[in-house]
């Protein structure tokens, strides 16, 4: 892992500090960390504006040259998109934005599978998310 650009769906204006958003589409902001030799060399702050589509925020991380999203949780839309244009999706994430980096670092993050994705968008009581 030499240099990898990750991106996390987050509360407000995207900051190390930041908290992470329990779900991909309805977050405020996405906080794109790039990663030199596990180490935070950047942190760029994408605002999540009014999307048509699932894909939206997706084909726009990609264009900021993604290729791993660290999430709580996602619905199976933008999964696929996401794994159409081959970005990895893990999940296990919460707490900041550093403390995601940090679970990942550590290896305990895991891979989003389609059984572990949100079914309904209004869920309330976040069985969709795997822990």
């Amino acid at each position: 892992m030499d240099r990898i650009k990750i991106a996390i769906p987050c509360t407000g204006e995207a900051s190390l500090q930041s908290q992470v958003s329990s779900h991909f589409g309805r977050c405020d902001s996405y906080a794109i960390v790039t990663l030199e030799k596990g180490e935070v060399k950047a942190m760029e702050s994408i605002l999540n504006g009014a999307h048509s589509d699932c894909a939206s925020p997706v084909r726009v991380l990609a264009e900021k040259g993604v290729s791993l999203m660290l999430v709580e949780g996602m619905g199976m839309r933008p999964y696929l998109v996401f794994k159409e244009l081959g970005i990895e999706v893990r999940c296990g994430i919460t707490g900041t934005i550093a403390e995601a980096v940090e679970s990942y670092l550590k290896g305990e993050t895991f891979a989003m599978a389609q059984d572990g994705l949100c079914e309904d968008h209004t869920n309330a009581n976040r069985s969709c998310h795997q822990e």
